[in-house]
């Protein structure tokens, strides 16, 4: 049927599925601004939770440079101290085998050889048990072994874990800020249809609304389940 000159043309919400559509997007609106708020509150989370854990890693970069320089100062002391311990017990034996010219001049060898012998007892106290090998010589290698086996049961010096960690965080902050384009990309969609006077162009933001939104929403739920 033809219409006449004043008949008023139906609206695009005259049906009841446009109505119904009309009375959701509102509300579908709604939903997309608490997601994205959601997706940007645990965006800067992750984004500050990053950021904790490669403070925690510089830490103990740090950490590990300190104790490399004690060990290194440590194994150089131990080992001008092993040093000087055995010139001390040489000198105690040269003058022991020394000749000397009367009795007076033996006993003052003697004594000499004596102090230089407690000199070299009192350095060993001053070098550490895992720095003398079994047969007496000095074994830097196992002592440097031992101080760092020493350091990592006493602090976890390895920054690796914080860094992979803090990687993880940052990527996740990331896409959790690409979904809150997602999100506000879903509400542009839905407000164009419902401000589009055209079905078939309002159906089409509908669908593409609605599309966006439930690609993100799953991603939400994949990215917070990671």
């Amino acid at each position: 049927m033809t219409q006449g000159p004043g008949t008023v043309p139906p609206l695009v919400g005259a049906d009841p599925w446009a109505r119904r559509r009309r009375a959701l997007i509102p509300i579908l609106i709604a939903l997309t601004s608490v997601l994205g708020s959601v997706a940007a509150w645990r965006a800067s989370a992750a984004s500050g939770a990053a950021g904790g854990a490669e403070g925690r890693a510089f830490a103990d970069t740090l950490a590990a440079e300190q104790q490399t320089a004690r060990i290194e100062t440590e194994l150089a002391s131990t080992e001008f101290t092993y040093a000087r311990r055995r010139a001390l017990e040489a000198a105690a034996n040269a003058l022991r085998q020394a000749d000397a010219a009367d009795a007076a001049g033996a006993a003052q060898l003697d004594a000499l050889a004596g102090a230089y012998e407690v000199a070299a007892a009192s350095l060993l106290g001053f070098i550490s048990t895992d720095a003398i090998d079994a047969e007496g010589g000095l074994d830097l290698e196992a002592m440097e072994q031992a101080e760092w086996s020493l350091v990592e049961d006493l602090q976890d010096l390895d920054p690796a874990e914080e860094l992979a960690e803090g990687e993880s965080l940052r990527t996740k902050s990331q896409r959790l800020v690409g979904l809150t384009a997602l999100l506000i990309a879903a509400a542009l969609f839905l407000t164009l249809a419902e401000v589009s006077r055209r079905p078939r162009v309002a159906i089409l933001y509908w669908r593409g609304g609605l599309l966006v939104l439930a690609t993100s929403v799953v991603l939400l739920i994949v990215v917070e389940a990671r």
